[in-house]
């Protein structure tokens, strides 16, 4: 931008603020808006919603939206406005900078409008500020709007008065990076259908992702609550689970008001009301990224349903970049992303978000050398093996995509992130679990990573765990491939070697498994030994193996997240698994589809896991979309 300045409004201090910006400005038949800013924003031109949703960046890497804004001019003056929101507050999905807006307007080869301390701004009272309400400590803060302060910043005609100019904000970014994927998409309102009349409970017939909408009447000054959820198990929606608080609050003013907030988006299915109102509609403007889907058919019904539901499920989770569930967190994981981006390549056919969210995840790397658990995050509580998978999933991606430039510039992060792992090697050719973080491999009892309570022991228990060897072992041999497709030398050679040959300290012959640890006490679990057999595939051992996990009734199954895992471990050892791995998939995902399914769960255990928070949406487990397109291919026709 050549003009534009980082700017915000004088009077809107503090954490949880709004901040409202106007400028009158002359254009022609076309204009293009450069804005970005911290937090979020939406802009409006002649009254008309242009552009909303500031894509999840860095303090250190900012980017900015170009938008047409064509389509919104007028002959004569034309008004600018924008809303933004700064949080203040560091989560899993956003990482505290200063409060800012940076904007500009070209207008046929001119600058028409731009941000500076002319502009004219105020604090946004009808967006209350300052209440730091979380919603949940991973996705932030949630929202109150007052319609008793609207300012009619959203018309047409609106004439800003009590506005005053602008600041200047010193220290932020000078460059910044144009956004990588496309804008998302806003629907018109779905209104949700009232099912209960005494609790006020709303339906909006299937689980949905997108900002709030409502037309209420309340009192002036009357609280009312919005509470959002993706079931009623307890006969009503479930507003607080532990520490979360799934709600939003509207204040009345005495008529009747449409409140919509493009800001905080909510993933639920259902919707409740507390406080005195009349209610005219309430419902969700769906917010989905804008891609193609490519259709497949199946000859099986109910595979025709996985496949569907697996592809809604994605789309569920695809948003800014891919999050790992539209309720609770909204938040990249490498680990469930590797998941969504095998999903998206045979569902989308596009490759442009992944490389998105892969370059996103190069931007974090800590002084550790390892990546922290979310993308972008001011929080992390690090799970060691999620960085060994950005490994893979950055190999699939130039593997799909045929581009290899990304692999290019990141290729000394990517050896820097194996080293750490390779310079734990023991002598006896063990790496030990890692002190001070969550040493977590799936959500199964043994396997969390969960000691007395808490995702990271006070106190630590040395331990060699053999699903992080394995992975240590499977990022080895992706870099390998890397390295060879990047004409870059492979600096590791023996470790793999090394590693696989001290397996057998694990295996323990009386029960035909590995075990899971040792050092700590006997756990065996299917997944260990999956992983072992992608880790080892020339292992003689294997084939028995495969056999006695397959026909095992005792050991807990392989959770959804790692299923990917396990079907590669069988489709590995021999292609004729694909008819068992079609019939698991029909047998867990017809399960969650006879229990009313609309999108696929994060655990097999539903709303029930994590106390009560367990979600029904949850981006990694759309892996049906992938496996079923191969192992159907012959059936699944692309239309």
């Amino acid at each position: 931008m050549e003009k534009a300045k980082w700017i915000w409004a004088a009077d809107a201090a503090g954490n949880d603020v709004y901040a409202k910006f106007t400028q009158t400005f002359a254009a022609e038949k076309n204009a293009v808006l450069k804005i970005s800013c911290d937090s979020n924003y939406c802009a409006f031109v002649n009254g008309k919603l242009a552009a909303f949703g500031q894509y999840a960046d860095y303090p250190h890497f900012k980017v900015y939206d170009e938008i047409d804004i064509s389509p919104f001019l007028k002959e004569g003056e034309n008004r600018f406005t924008a809303v933004v929101w700064y949080y203040g507050v560091d989560s899993s999905t956003y990482v505290n900078n200063k409060a800012g807006l940076i904007y500009e307007i070209e207008s046929d080869g001119k600058i028409a409008a731009y941000s500076s301390e002319n502009t004219l701004s105020a604090k946004a009272e009808d967006f209350v500020c300052g209440r730091n309400k979380l919603i949940t400590v991973q996705l932030g803060l949630s929202f109150c709007m007052d319609a008793r302060f609207y300012d009619g910043f959203d018309r047409a005609d609106f004439s800003p008065e009590g506005y005053k100019k602008s600041v200047i904000v010193a220290g932020m970014p000078d460059i910044l990076h144009k956004n990588r994927i496309e804008k998302l998409v806003l629907s018109p309102v779905r209104k949700a259908a009232c099912v209960n009349e005494t609790k006020r409970i709303y339906d909006l017939g299937r689980e949905s992702a997108g900002f709030l909408k409502c037309r209420l009447k309340a009192a002036a000054g009357e609280i009312v609550r919005v509470c959002y959820g993706e079931h009623l198990a307890d006969g009503e929606v479930r507003r607080v689970i532990g520490d979360r608080d799934f709600s939003a609050e509207l204040v009345g003013n005495g008529e009747f008001f449409e409140y919509f907030h493009p800001f905080r988006r909510l993933g639920c299915r259902y919707l409740q009301i507390e406080g005195a109102c009349e209610v005219d509609y309430i419902g969700v403007a769906d917010t989905d990224y804008p891609v193609k889907e490519i259709r497949r058919t199946f000859a099986d019904p109910l595979l025709q349903k996985i496949y569907d539901v697996s592809v809604r499920t994605l789309r569920l989770c695809m948003h800014e970049h891919y999050e790992d569930c539209p309720w609770r967190e909204q938040a990249l994981y490498a680990m469930d992303s590797r998941n969504q981006m095998l999903c998206g390549y045979y569902a989308f056919g596009e490759t442009r978000f992944p490389r998105a969210n892969l370059e996103l995840m190069s931007k974090a790397q800590k002084a550790d050398k390892l990546l922290p658990l979310c993308f972008p995050a001011g929080t992390d509580t690090p799970i060691p093996f999620f960085s060994l998978i950005y490994l893979k999933e950055m190999r699939e991606y130039a593997e799909y995509s045929g581009d290899l430039s990304l692999l290019k510039e990141n290729f000394r992060l990517l050896e820097e992130i194996v080293g750490v792992f390779v310079s734990r090697i023991e002598e006896n050719g063990l790496i030990a679990a890692f002190e001070g973080y969550w040493n977590f491999y799936e959500w199964s009892d043994g396997m969390d990573g969960v000691a007395d309570g808490k995702l990271i022991p006070d106190v630590y228990k040395k331990s060699y765990d053999l699903p992080l060897n394995c992975f240590v072992v499977l990022a080895l041999e992706d870099l390998k491939k890397i390295a060879a497709m990047t004409g870059n030398a492979f600096a590791f050679e023996g470790a793999a070697e090394k590693i696989r040959a001290a397996f057998p300290l694990f295996y323990v012959k009386e029960k035909g498994l590995y075990r899971t640890y040792l050092g700590k006490e006997e756990h065996f679990g299917k997944l260990t030994n999956y992983l072992a057999v992608l880790a080892d595939p020339e292992n003689p051992l294997n084939a028995d193996l495969i056999a006695r996990l397959k026909a095992d009734k005792t050991m807990a199954d392989v959770t959804l997240s790692m299923k990917v895992f396990e079907f590669d471990a069988l489709l590995a050892a021999d292609p004729a698994n694909g008819a068992y791995v079609t019939e698991k998939i029909k047998e867990d995902y017809g399960f969650m589809l006879s229990r009313g399914a609309t999108s696929f769960w994060e655990t097999i255990k539903g709303e029930a896991d994590f106390g009560g928070a367990g979600s029904l949406c949850h981006g990694w487990s759309a892996i049906p979309a992938y496996y079923l397109s191969r192992l159907c291919e012959n059936e699944a026709k692309e239309n």
